[in-house]
């Protein structure tokens, strides 16, 4: 697991172009759906009913 998460014996070239895809691609992927899934539910539920 180390391994593949650095990209080699040590950390490097290989290894912050791992971490930057991670962040550049992963993240924001992983954000988009956790926030269709709060939209869906809180249109599912019917929103926000009655009084604050």
């Amino acid at each position: 697991m180390r391994f593949v998460l650095l990209g080699g014996a040590e950390i490097g070239t290989d290894t912050l172009l791992r971490w930057y895809v991670l962040h550049v691609l992963f993240f924001p992927f992983i954000t988009v759906i956790f926030m269709a899934i709060h939209f869906w539910r809180v249109r599912k539920d019917g929103g926000i009913s009655g009084p604050l």
